[in-house]
């Protein structure tokens, strides 16, 4: 290559340029410092669900009960994580186009768990949902992080023009006195936070039978974590799914060993025995699922893995 006055002169002012404009023009862009709005969307046939994400709860592995804990940390290790658990919980909503229902509504103003939760409304209205647009709550089961959101910090309620509808044995359970009274004195704090959630929609509360409690929309007694723990089957056209509840609370454990107990089963060998017959049905019919605490936002499928199970969580839905 030929070097002359032109081409040096045109050198240094493609170098000074380029100096130029990468320490004046453009500055880096400031940091956000924050996530963005926890929602996601999934079709089912012609239903709209939107995932919300509350929060996570500070859990670990300790949490978890019936297997060696060396076992259990060696799950997690395989899957990328450690005995520390920071879980999500995630809320739902259902929306045919005429009618908006939630199910379940994260922790609200309760700060039992700290700061990390009380997200869901903040997170509806990032979805372009307000309370007033919600037609039924749906609760899966009475426990703080899935009802206290009903609430609140007044003690008055968010939904209102909400219906509220769970399972009748979750409802009698929580509001029988004989119930509380006999309870261990460690179980009943939560007996008031349910009473709590509750009272403001006593004149409005649906109390199901298993079955059709709205168009596409079936609720599925999944006893054992709670005597009323429920799960819905979502079915619209020929697709289908199934919002799970607390039958898994860590993926990776419990489709390793869906037999492991945890902290807040009120009966352990009853909510193994739910996973199981639900793992079994979704796996068979290769049926879309979602669950509170599986990590946000938390669908995927379930397979058999030989002698225990797999999760795989679902593709990231590009349209709807």
């Amino acid at each position: 290559m030929l070097i002359n006055r032109r081409s040096l002169l045109l050198t240094g002012a493609a170098a000074g340029l380029g100096a130029a404009l990468s320490t004046s023009a453009f500055a880096a862009a400031p940091l956000a410092g924050v996530q963005a709005p926890g929602f996601y969307r999934r079709k089912v046939g012609s239903l709209e669900i939107t995932a919300l994400l509350d929060g996570f709860a500070p859990l670990s592995v300790d949490n978890f009960s019936g297997a060696d804990k060396a076992d259990l940390v060696g799950i997690l290790n395989q899957a990328g994580l450690t005995e520390s658990l920071p879980t999500s919980v995630n809320a739902f909503v259902i929306n045919s186009g005429e009618k908006t229902y939630l199910v379940d509504t994260g922790l609200g103003a309760n700060q039992m768990f700290g700061p990390t939760l009380g997200r869901t409304v903040a997170n509806l209205a990032a979805a372009g949902i307000t309370p007033d647009q919600i037609d039924a709550v749906i609760l899966t089961h009475a426990h703080p992080d899935h009802a206290d959101g009903l609430v609140g910090a007044d003690g008055a309620a968010i939904f209102a023009n909400a219906e509220l509808v769970l399972h009748e044995k979750e409802a009698g359970f929580w509001l029988d006195d004989g119930a509380l009274s006999s309870a261990p004195d460690g179980l009943k704090p939560m007996f008031d936070l349910a009473r709590k959630a509750l009272k403001p929609y006593e004149a409005r509360t649906r109390l199901a039978k298993d079955g059709e409690i709205f168009p596409g929309v079936e609720m599925i007694l999944s006893a054992g974590h709670t005597p009323g723990h429920s799960i819905l089957r979502v079915a619209s056209g020929a697709d289908q799914m199934l919002i799970v509840g607390d039958t898994v609370h860590n993926a990776a454990i419990h489709a390793e060993k869906p037999d492991v107990g945890f902290a807040f089963d009120m009966d352990p060998a009853e909510a193994a025995a739910s996973r199981r017959r639900i793992f079994d049905m979704v796996s068979a019919d290769n049926m879309l699922i979602a669950a509170t605490h599986i990590a946000f936002p938390s669908f995927g499928r379930i397979f058999v893995d030989g002698d225990h199970y797999r999760f795989q969580p679902a593709d990231y839905a590009y349209t709807l």
